[in-house]
């Protein structure tokens, strides 16, 4: 999704692409990929019906491959954009990335979006806390498991919290 959303910008190259992942305020701290994977993944996104490879004339190569939006790939992506995550697990990398593309498009995007993650985390907080409350035994392991994953989500609201301080008029 995080390539879909850099080819949302134009036609690029899957080098251009590599170099933007090294370099984007943010972007570069969550998510690492080596350009030989990128080139796999644009490929699956090529089959996919997603994006659309042009081999174009290059100065170093012979031919380079430009790679375009599909209809498909925007409507995927902005589904993407749009929605949280499902699992406490995926917000260090998947929902990051979602907010930084939700910031591009505006503070209506990220407001929406951080609205949405946050009445998630509220439906696996109370998950969890019935979880606990149900607990026959507080000594047990999987108490001690549940306690370290409510304080996590509890966590993840308060840093959404800030969210909406420092990124939201």
């Amino acid at each position: 999704y995080i390539l879909l959303g850099l080819a949302a910008r134009g036609p690029v190259h899957g080098y251009d692409l590599h170099k933007q992942l090294g370099t984007l305020d943010g972007l570069s701290s969550i998510w690492y990929v080596k350009q030989s994977q990128v080139y796999a993944l644009l490929d699956k996104l090529e089959n996919l019906g997603y994006l659309q490879g042009t081999p174009v004339p290059g100065t170093a190569f012979a031919l380079r491959k430009q790679y375009q939006l599909t209809d498909a790939g925007s409507q995927v992506f902005e589904a993407w954009v749009k929605n949280p995550v499902q699992h406490p697990r995926e917000m260090r990398q998947d929902f990051l990335a979602r907010l930084y593309f939700a910031s591009l498009a505006g503070p209506i995007a990220m407001q929406q979006l951080i609205d949405a993650q946050y009445a998630a985390c509220l439906s696996w907080q109370q998950a969890i806390q019935a979880a606990l409350e149900r607990s026959a035994d507080p000594q047990s392991f999987q108490y001690v498991v549940d306690a370290y994953r409510l304080n996590q989500i509890n966590a993840m609201l308060d840093w959404l919290d800030q969210c909406r301080t420092m990124l939201l008029p």
